[in-house]
């Protein structure tokens, strides 16, 4: 008994220590069913995240911070929801966040916040999971992108010339991405054999290849390096002869040879082509591409014209800094379609690392803003020579004009606006608002033309 005693007096005890430790505040029971609502979409979250980043840890990243803005939300207006983000609750919750945080940190932060936000509201909106009205959306969306935006490149409207439905037909004619892609067709004929990864096979590299008039074959394919006979081409003839060399690039698989790379994947995405596991087919699309009726031509010649351009503005290749890529690219092709386009010669400065000397023959390019550090100044090269390399296929491909400037031809305008509003137009920017961005200012427009107005 004496010692039942003893253990009830110090328990006892123990539970007077514990009482006098303060208790962690209980999170509110409707804040808690929001965390567990932003829980419960992780797997679709992900999924729909995926098409823009292939990383899972980023999606992750994106509903952990949605949850912190919850938090805060709830902690000022003492309510929050999982699938309604009122866009006046924004600037306060994610600033009462950002006073928690090192000053260095903050303007990081303050970028991921507003880029995770946005695509949650995307996905909640997209996947019917928004509760809110449509007007709550709209302001939402307008916030946020306006937010993401303050930092990015400053480019001007795009104006798309009015041209008449034959002055088009006749421009993509003359396109050589559009009678490359035609010869492609037309070579594919009722189908070829592919192989798991939607390549053609080693045997048929070297016919596609001269289809979109370039010079290659598999490693595996005939010895032969006689030049085909122009006429046997689909799309060849005397007035557009092949020039070939006796010693073709020889590959392993047709996605190392650019030129039929992006207008294969072109094709495909623009359902010119279906593609099974063993086969590559015509698409549903080839219809309105041979079709008579002029609207659906001109509408499958500006959607090949998009698909390809969205594919080279956002290639997943980059590994390092393809915000400041796609920046960089999206720059050079706004400016393109107004009086104002990028030198030649200033891409070819920057990626040079030396950007900040006058352009040759311009006085406003002197004034430009110098990179003040070798970081940024890499940063910006590596762009420059991505873009310079992308620019290049653009022209071959008819979609740019790289004279001494770049230019976009006037039936590509449209091509190249429709690709821009894909991909937001404002691409994400590489450094918070009031920060400097690792974007070299290509140049300086002088401003003293004619205004660009809103479309």
């Amino acid at each position: 008994m004496a010692k039942k005693t003893s253990r009830s007096k110090t328990k006892s005890k123990n539970q007077r220590h514990l009482k006098a430790v303060p208790q962690a505040p209980k999170m509110p029971l409707q804040l808690v069913l929001n965390h567990r609502s932003v829980d419960s979409m992780a797997v679709e979250f992900i999924q729909w995240h995926g098409t823009e980043s292939p990383d899972p840890a980023d999606a992750f990243e994106c509903l952990e911070l949605v949850k912190l803005f919850l938090t805060a939300q709830h902690a000022i207006s003492d309510s929050s929801s999982a699938t309604e983000l009122p866009a006046d609750s924004v600037e306060p919750a994610v600033g009462s966040v950002m006073m928690s945080l090192d000053p260095a940190e903050a303007e990081d932060a303050l970028v991921d916040f507003y880029f995770a936000l946005h695509s949650f509201a995307h996905f909640l909106k997209e996947t019917g999971r928004w509760s809110g009205s449509e007007e709550a959306y709209e302001d939402l969306h307008l916030l946020l992108e306006s937010g993401l935006g303050a930092s990015g490149p400053d480019l001007p409207d795009i104006l798309v010339p009015r041209l008449s439905n034959e002055e088009q037909d006749a421009a993509f004619a003359t396109m050589p991405l559009i009678q490359r892609a035609s010869a492609l067709l037309e070579w594919l004929g009722t189908g070829k054999e592919v192989t798991a990864t939607g390549a053609l096979r080693l045997k048929d590299i070297e016919p596609a290849a001269a289809a979109v008039k370039v010079e290659a074959r598999g490693k595996r394919g005939a010895r032969s390096t006689v030049a085909p006979d122009p006429q046997d081409v689909p799309g060849g003839g005397a007035d557009t002869p092949l020039e070939v060399s006796t010693t073709p690039l020889e590959v392993s698989t047709m996605f190392d040879v650019p030129v039929l790379r992006e207008i294969w994947t072109a094709v495909v995405g623009a359902g010119l082509i279906t593609l099974s596991s063993t086969r590559a087919v015509p698409g549903p699309a080839l219809a309105a591409w041979n079709s008579a009726k002029l609207e659906d031509r001109l509408d499958m010649r500006r959607m090949l014209a998009v698909v390809l351009l969205v594919r080279v503005l956002s290639d997943a290749d980059d590994a390092w800094d393809r915000e400041t890529v796609l920046e960089t690219l999206s720059t050079v092709l706004a400016y393109g379609t107004s009086e104002e386009p990028v030198p030649v010669a200033q891409l070819d400065r920057v990626a040079a690392m030396d950007p900040a000397g006058p352009f040759p023959g311009d006085a406003g390019f002197a004034d430009q803003q110098l990179v003040e550090s070798q970081l940024e100044a890499a940063y910006a090269a590596y762009a420059a020579l991505a873009a310079r390399q992308r620019l290049s296929l653009l022209a071959e491909l008819g979609l740019v004009e790289a004279a001494a400037d770049y230019r976009v031809p006037p039936v590509a305008v449209q091509c190249v606006d429709l690709a821009l509003g894909f991909l937001n137009s404002a691409p994400e920017p590489a450094a918070a608002a009031g920060a400097q961005s690792n974007v070299v200012p290509l140049h300086v427009p002088s401003r003293t033309g004619r205004p660009l107005g809103n479309r």
